[in-house]
C-alpha cells in the first residue's frame, strides 16, 4: 500500500543507503553519515557556524550540538569565536579532519557507485539530475515561506 507513494520509496531508499554508508564510513573513518556531513561543509566552508550549518544540513540544534562536539572532541575540528557576534563561533576543519574528509569522500564515491550499480550510467546522470532539480525546487519553496513569515 504504502509503496505506492514517491516519498516512502524515497525514504526506503535514503535509509538502505544510509544504513550501508555508515557500515562503511565507521569501519574505515569511524564516523557515521552525520558526522561526516558535518565535517564535509565544514572543510568545504571555513569559518563557517553553528547556525549556518544547522541550515544547510537540516539537523536538529540540540543533535547539531553534539556532532559538533564531538568532532572536537576527535580533533576534526575546532571552533574559535566570531569576530563580529561574540555569541557565534566559527567552525575550522583541523588538518586530520581535511584528511578524513577526504578519505570519506573517496570511500563515498565508491559507496555510491555500489549501490546505484542497478542503474546505467544514464539513469544516474539523469537521477541526479532530478533531484538536484526537486532539491532546489524546494528550497526556493522553503525561502518563499521563510520570508511571508519573517517579514
Amino acid at each position: 500500500m504504502f509503496d505506492q507513494f514517491l516519498t516512502f520509496k524515497l525514504d526506503l531508499i535514503k535509509s538502505e543507503m544510509i544504513n550501508q554508508a555508515n557500515i562503511a564510513y565507521k569501519s574505515v573513518c569511524g564516523l557515521d553519515v552525520r558526522l561526516l556531513r558535518v565535517l564535509r561543509l565544514i572543510c568545504d566552508e571555513p569559518g563557517i557556524t553553528a547556525t549556518a550549518v544547522k541550515g544547510q544540513t537540516l539537523i536538529e540544534k540540540t543533535l547539531l550540538s553534539k556532532l559538533l562536539a564531538e568532532l572536537i572532541e576527535r580533533k576534526l575540528i575546532r571552533r574559535t569565536i566570531h569576530p563580529g557576534d561574540a555569541r557565534q563561533f566559527e567552525l575550522w576543519p583541523t588538518v586530520a579532519g581535511k584528511r578524513v574528509r577526504k578519505d570519506s569522500n573517496e570511500l563515498g564515491l565508491k559507496l555510491e557507485e555500489e549501490m546505484l550499480s542497478a542503474l546505467s550510467s544514464r539513469e544516474r546522470e539523469e537521477l541526479n539530475r532530478i533531484a538536484d532539480k526537486l532539491v532546489e525546487a524546494f528550497r526556493r519553496s522553503a525561502a518563499t515561506e521563510s520570508a511571508k513569515y519573517s517579514g
